[in-house]
């Protein structure tokens, strides 16, 4: 399911991504407690190293509960912390505020002082929320609990009693707003640095998509020249932008390419079919205005105007195969050496050899190959026709060797031309080896030959599988 995001300008996007990352770490200490964790640990180690100073001297004190209340009173304005003394069974005996003569002795951080070690508790505070009222920038603290710890009050390593200090942890946002003076001109300086390197970013990278897409346009217009925009696109510091001009630069080479053949292709179908078809319409004229022409004559003109519609007819059907050759198919790894026999089984002369050899390839497309090879080899060669089945990875295919008179080298070099044939006077049409040629390439890989009198080899390579 895609998210229902809108459409922007890269450099929003990536002030948008520049932002979220840099509120990352503050929505992290807010969203997982580890803030208000380490406030409640710091209010933690305040109070004990406090709790250990006002039990040093509690010692010293024990007995003189006016004047120990006096200094307590006095602590609690420097330290904001709620601060009690108890006697050795856990009733107060002196306190920063009320609650002298309470017994605290069911508390369990009171208990574990009294044992002579050091007594924790965090307890709620349910008051914390009237106080927010007050402002992030007061004294008051907002957090919901309450740290307690107990320190035990010694004498010759006689435990007198315990000394109780509680304080409420700051808020985390709290904590943040009393340290925003500190913050506020490293917090600008980051905020300024990230907008900048997010809108240059996006400026960088934009720019470069944005000729691309012109170019882009252009193809679409016809256009295929490159003005120097993929050029400059394809040095980009941008890894994908870089690729992406890479990629447009080989669809432009495509395109100039197939733009090319198919302007080349359509001269040649208009002159082999200018031909035949000038002919037909010389021999209608013809038998049309000649009413007193004698029956053989007519009969001649017709046969001949049946044989320019068979070449027609052929033209149109090598041309239709053609066409799906260069498109190419469906690959799927077949055994070479099973489609050589088959070929081969069609004919009583036609021999095969070779090792076993998968090809990834449309089967049916190169069988078409194939047998245009074996008839051309058996029309034109010799009596012994071959078909060798080779692997030459990560290439394999089929050699078709015949042991002829060869062939001509100043035709060598035009056999796989469309339309090239030196057997137009009995029906050739030229397209049966630019065919062979076409699924060869359409499959990755090549058609070639090599003559010379009593041997003439046509070798067939397409991708082998493995």
């Amino acid at each position: 399911m895609r998210l229902p995001l809108p459409r922007l300008p890269l450099q929003l996007w990536l002030l948008g991504s520049y932002a979220l990352v840099f509120a990352m770490p503050v929505l992290a200490l807010l969203g997982t407690g580890a803030l208000a964790w380490d406030l409640v640990n710091q209010t933690k180690e305040d109070l004990e190293h406090q709790g250990a100073l006002i039990a040093m001297v509690a010692a010293e004190r024990m007995g003189k509960p006016q004047r120990m209340n006096e200094m307590l009173a006095a602590a609690k304005q420097q330290t904001l912390s709620g601060i009690r003394i108890t006697d050795d069974a856990g009733v107060v005996v002196a306190s920063s505020g009320d609650g002298v003569g309470e017994d605290l002795s069911d508390d369990a951080e009171i208990r574990a002082a009294l044992e002579g070690s050091k007594g924790l508790a965090i307890k709620p505070r349910p008051g914390a929320v009237g106080l927010r009222g007050r402002g992030l920038s007061s004294q008051s603290r907002h957090a919901d609990v309450r740290v307690f710890v107990a320190v035990p009050v010694r004498r010759d390593n006689e435990v007198l009693g315990a000394v109780i200090l509680s304080r409420t942890p700051r808020e985390e946002v709290q904590a943040f707003w009393q340290m925003a003076p500190k913050l506020w001109l490293g917090a600008l300086i980051a905020i300024g640095s990230t907008t900048v390197l997010a809108l240059l970013a996006g400026h960088y990278a934009s720019r470069s998509l944005r000729a691309l897409g012109r170019a882009s346009e252009r193809f679409a217009a016809g256009q295929l020249a490159d003005d120097g925009t993929i050029a400059d696109a394809r040095d980009s510091r941008i890894s994908e932008t870089a690729a992406l001009a890479e990629a447009m630069d080989s669809m432009a080479s495509r395109l100039r390419g197939r733009l090319a053949y198919i302007s080349e292709f359509a001269g040649n179908v208009s002159h082999e079919f200018k031909t035949p078809v000038s002919a037909l319409r010389g021999t209608i004229e013809l038998l049309r205005d000649d009413d007193a022409m004698p029956p053989e004559q007519r009969a001649r003109f017709l046969d001949n105007a049946l044989g320019d519609l068979d070449r027609l007819s052929r033209l149109v059907g090598g041309l239709l195969r053609l066409a799906r050759a260069e498109e190419g198919g469906a690959r799927e790894p077949f055994d070479a050496r099973q489609l050589a026999h088959e070929v081969a089984a069609r004919y009583t002369d036609v021999t095969v050899s070779g090792d076993n050899v998968k090809l990834v390839s449309t089967r049916e497309q190169v069988e078409t190959a194939l047998v245009n090879l074996v008839e051309n080899a058996r029309k034109y060669g010799g009596s012994q026709v071959s078909i060798e089945v080779f692997s030459a990875p990560p290439l394999g295919g089929f050699r078709v060797i015949d042991d002829g008179p060869g062939i001509d080298p100043a035709h060598l070099g035009r056999l796989f031309e469309r339309f090239f044939t030196t057997e137009r006077a009995r029906g050739g049409t030229g397209l049966g080896l630019a065919l062979v040629k076409a699924v060869a390439e359409a499959h990755g890989g090549h058609a070639r030959v090599e003559s010379r009198p009593g041997l003439t080899t046509f070798e067939l390579a397409l991708r082998a599988d493995g």
